[in-house]
């Protein structure tokens, strides 16, 4: 499979002109067809959010509870339908008097999943309602498609959780500010056997009086022996495209008489 990671450097608050730039972006490699697109967590809003009401403000419907969906979401359905492949990007999404920091999956212009971020990171914590779950797994026709946001990574109940499930890759929207995160998610491809493929963004964040956040792209892809597959630039907006087998995923052996997950002893584990 084909797989493009997109890494933007969006403009706060500033949707639609964020979505016009992703598009010039992309559109200078017409001739790409990808099986997926992935785009960093929140790539049209912006991160460092400052209060609940702006969070309100920028969070979009995704036309499931009579709300008109909004400009994210359809163009993620319209990216769909033109890469005629998956396509999986993060927005903040509103339900009522409540946004969550969510994650859209779709295909051929339709809604195919929605997660809603299940560990949120410092100030989200202020803005966002923390989702509920379950854990996202999408079934596509390279088999089955786990979904995590960000700080999600650092809950190794999170990969694991997926890849018991099935999951032979796992899109990971993020935002990344904390320089371990690339080297990390090695780590969660080998322990887990399967693929990884995170989309980062760029840039620089100083609002209302926060700490200033520099986002460190390095968007990858990593196999599930710890390959990095590709990774693109720190500080450049960039697509990186790269081409595995998702099927390598299915065995679980470290060497010939060592398995990961069938060496598994949970009735040694606490919860």
């Amino acid at each position: 499979m084909r797989i493009v990671l997109v890494q933007n450097n969006p403009v706060f608050g500033e949707v639609t002109g964020n979505l016009d730039r992703v598009k010039a972006l992309y559109g200078g490699r017409k001739g790409l067809r990808p099986d997926l697109v992935i785009f960093p967590e929140l790539f049209t809003s912006g991160y460092q959010f400052t209060s609940k009401s702006e969070a309100l403000s920028l969070g979009e419907g995704d036309g499931r509870d009579g709300r008109e969906k909004g400009p994210t979401v359809r163009f993620l359905e319209e990216f769909s339908m033109e890469t005629k492949g998956w396509v999986v990007g993060g927005l903040p999404l509103r339900r009522g008097n409540k946004v969550y920091n969510s994650a859209v999956v779709t295909h051929h212009g339709t809604i195919m999943a929605i997660y809603d971020k299940t560990h949120l990171f410092e100030a989200e914590n202020r803005w966002f309602e923390r989702g509920s779950g379950p854990l996202c797994l999408v079934r596509t026709e390279f088999g089955l498609m786990g979904v995590m946001i960000c700080f999600d990574w650092l809950f190794p109940e999170v990969t694991r959780s997926l890849a018991l499930s099935g999951a032979l890759l796992i899109a990971h929207p993020v935002n990344w500010v904390l320089p371990f995160g690339p080297q990390g998610m090695i780590l969660r491809s080998v322990e887990n056997r399967v693929f990884t493929a995170t989309a980062n963004r760029i840039g620089e964040e100083a609002r209302g009086g926060f700490k200033p956040l520099r986002y460190i792209g390095s968007s990858q892809v990593v196999s599930p022996q710890g390959e990095i597959l590709g990774r693109a630039p720190e500080d450049a907006e960039s697509l990186l495209e790269i081409q595995c087998d998702p099927e390598l995923a299915r065995s679980k052996r470290v060497v010939e008489e060592s398995d990961f997950f069938r060496q598994r002893r949970p009735d040694l584990y606490r919860n």
